[in-house]
């Protein structure tokens, strides 16, 4: 059984965790490889699960691959500085929490269409 990793090394892992995420955020991809783009997608995504494209599929055209691994380095990194099992469960918690803010979105979106049409019924309710 290892040791478990000192102050230095939790704060190196903690640092590569968020260059990698800086750098999917900007990309707009969830994780390496990975950009769910429908709702009904985002919302079966099971967190444990791995996901995403593996950067030798031969279905992807040259411009999805340079879009779903741009922050090849990065993730690289990431994944040198940190044990394994913290990879895993960062990469678990980052699914989760885009998972949660597109719900969130979508809850929001849709109050907002119904406040919209409630409106639009007592505007001609006064009109009559």
């Amino acid at each position: 059984m290892s040791a478990p990793p000192s102050r230095a090394e939790r704060n190196k892992c903690w640092k590569a965790r968020d260059l990698y995420f800086e750098c999917l955020d900007q990309k707009q991809l969830w994780l390496h490889g990975f950009a769910p783009t429908e709702y009904n997608e985002i919302v079966q995504l099971d967190p444990l699960a791995k996901h995403g494209k593996s950067e030798s599929d031969r279905t992807l055209t040259k411009e999805e691959r340079n879009k779903l691994f741009t922050c090849h380095q990065s993730h690289l990194f990431f994944e040198k500085e940190c044990l394994p099992s913290w990879v895993q469960h960062f990469s678990m918690l980052r699914v989760k929490d885009l998972q949660s803010k597109a719900m969130v979105d979508n809850l929001r979106k849709t109050q907002e269409e119904r406040h919209q049409k409630k409106n639009e019924f007592w505007e001609r309710v006064k009109k009559n």
